[in-house]
């Protein structure tokens, strides 16, 4: 695979095994365990026994102990949907100078380490990938084996067209279920009309949601020198300048937006991250593994 090699599983699981928190449950508070008894998956507490229980739930080492017999009651999981959506529009093919990928690539592979944590964890997780151009969804999956298949289907992709169509965030918003929450990979580069709609569907109802916004550091260092001309990746208007004019206060209004940006989102709900291609997606992985056990 092109994202997610053996290698990255690996120290995926070995940062699954490491924690304690649950990334499943009822989206309540942290993903706490729905409370039904019954042989499933949690152990959950003791209670003595009573009459008309089943002796198969009897601890006997415990009545070895304080010759008391204890029954071992168990908490059922309720799984969690996933949706991981990645933004293919065109501005996330920039790769500036000196980085080792795109943030296409980055957010991809990002996304990759998410779909592996969650099922490792034992919920779900599924991808779509889409822009003004194009449109890839995989369906949620507790299937490791469901990882190849979305693998190859974002190394195929190009990213192209605009960001964040609101037709299609409407689509894949409504096709989460109930129990599902929601992981957006972009760069946010679209108009603050756009991000407003798209706070305001994805904080509706009671679905958790975490947005990730991967940056080139060039994007805030504008490290040109000389004269040099930008062209839109998206939309293809071109601009002429000389970067080291402008870099002082070009450097302070991304500053602003990216604040502004951030505050937005917290307004509504939603947990967001700034992740900079120029550190390993595991260092935002670890990230969100600390948000969700504070």
């Amino acid at each position: 695979m092109k994202y997610l090699t053996p290698a990255a599983v690996a120290r995926i699981r070995s940062l699954r095994n490491r924690t304690s928190f649950k990334i499943g449950g009822t989206l309540e508070g942290r993903h706490e365990t729905a409370l039904k008894k019954g042989s499933s998956q949690e152990f959950s507490q003791y209670r003595q026994y009573a009459k008309g229980d089943e002796t198969r739930f009897v601890d006997w080492k415990v009545y070895a102990r304080k010759e008391r017999l204890f029954i071992k009651e168990f908490s059922r999981q309720s799984a969690v949907k996933f949706n991981i959506i990645v933004d293919a529009s065109g501005s996330m093919a920039f790769k500036g100078p000196g980085s080792a990928e795109s943030k296409w690539d980055y957010s991809a592979r990002l996304a990759l380490y998410l779909a592996c944590l969650f099922i490792t964890s034992g919920d779900y997780a599924g991808i779509t990938a889409l822009s003004g151009d194009c449109l890839a969804r995989f369906k949620p999956s507790n299937d490791l084996a469901a990882l190849n298949e979305m693998d190859a289907g974002l190394a195929a992709l190009r990213p192209s067209g605009a960001s964040l169509p609101p037709e299609k965030l409407k689509g894949a918003a409504a096709a989460m279920g109930r129990n599902s929450s929601a992981v957006l990979l972009s760069d946010l580069m679209a108009e603050p009309e756009r991000l407003k709609y798209l706070a305001g569907l994805f904080s509706s109802g009671r679905r958790k949601t975490f947005i990730f916004q991967p940056l080139d550091r060039a994007e805030l260092d504008l490290p040109w020198d000389g004269c040099a001309a930008f062209s839109d990746m998206e939309t293809g208007d071109e601009v002429t300048m000389a970067p080291a004019a402008v870099r002082e206060a070009y450097r302070l209004e991304f500053s602003g937006w990216l604040k502004h940006t951030a505050g937005a989102f917290s307004a509504s709900g939603i947990k967001s991250f700034t992740a900079f291609t120029e550190a390993p997606p595991f260092v935002s992985l670890e990230k969100f593994i600390k948000l969700l056990q504070a």
